[in-house]
């Protein structure tokens, strides 16, 4: 069978017209026509009728059965397109979100060999949008961060910390001696908020939704955790943040919330499951899941 015309014939299903799909490939009609007819004699079976008059090309059942199974193929022969193209140049293509990142990048950089790290190309980005990358192809290996346990269909998973978020004030706010605090007593404060690439939002509406409060919130356009943390350190705003991003941070004084727990920060690293690390990216794995800033809280 011939990858091709499975790539025709998904195009086919999806704008019902050979016209439009021979221009979207830069081929002649006749070869579309062709391909949909060698998959009808491979499976002995009508895909597609071209009916006449108002009702137009019907996908029959058994065409919307091999679209649906066509999809998944095209797709896994587009990743191992990537990966192999990838493999070639000898780099990994990493993902690390910014907090993450800022917690654990001195600690990679001591336990992996300098000849690895010098391979890596690393994506700053949410998890979020890492999650998306990785399922795309466009990144091989993540640390994401997440509310929860992640579970995705496609991608191997495995869990290596469990962190408690904290409120963060400036070392000049009156609750900064008081070092613990129930999140319904901070009712009337303002919290500087995140952006949705990061998961302090979502964690954020929790709290406020357990304690049923709802403290002023105001987002900016800020492009990374630093300016959040600079913006309380200037007493202009208290936020919930990751407690290991505040660690010994100047200036800034973390309150433990007394709450039950209604989010936490669950750090996980995260491959596609169809992906054959390499070497290189097998120690890289294994170097995550074991250092020692990895402990659970």
């Amino acid at each position: 069978m011939n990858t091709r015309d499975l790539q025709y014939f998904t195009a086919v299903v999806e704008t019902k017209n050979y016209t439009q799909v021979a221009g979207q490939f830069g081929v002649a009609q006749p070869t579309v026509t062709q391909a949909i007819q060698r998959l009808e004699r491979e499976f002995d079976v009508q895909l597609v009728d071209v009916a006449r008059g108002r009702r137009g090309m019907k996908i029959t059942r058994a065409g919307q059965l091999l679209y649906q199974a066509a999809d998944r193929i095209n797709h896994q022969l587009a990743l191992a397109q990537k990966s192999i193209s990838q493999a070639k140049r000898g780099s990994i293509r990493f993902g690390l979100p910014p907090i993450i990142g800022k917690i654990y990048i001195s600690g990679l950089v001591k336990s992996c060999p300098p000849d690895l790290l010098s391979c890596l190309r690393i994506t700053d980005q949410g998890s979020h949008e890492l999650l998306k990358r990785l399922k795309d192809g466009q990144i091989d290996i993540a640390i994401l961060g997440s509310m929860a346990p992640i579970n995705e269909e496609g991608i191997f998973v495995d869990l290596v910390a469990k962190r408690p978020f904290t409120v963060a004030v400036s070392e000049q706010h009156p609750l900064a001696k008081k070092r613990r605090v129930a999140f319904g007593d901070l009712a009337n404060e303002r919290f500087i908020n995140y952006s949705d690439q990061y998961i302090h939002r979502a964690a954020f509406n929790a709290y406020c939704d357990a304690a049923r409060v709802r403290p002023e919130s105001t987002l900016y356009p800020l492009p990374n955790i630093s300016w959040v943390k600079e913006l309380v350190r200037q007493n202009l705003g208290v936020s919930l943040i990751v407690l290991d991003a505040i660690k010994d941070e100047p200036g800034i004084v973390p309150l433990e919330l007394t709450d039950p727990t209604p989010a936490s920060f669950y750090i996980s690293v995260a491959t596609r499951e169809s992906y054959v690390l390499s070497e290189d990216e097998q120690t890289l794995v294994t170097t995550l899941k074991h250092l020692e800033l990895f402990s659970p809280a």
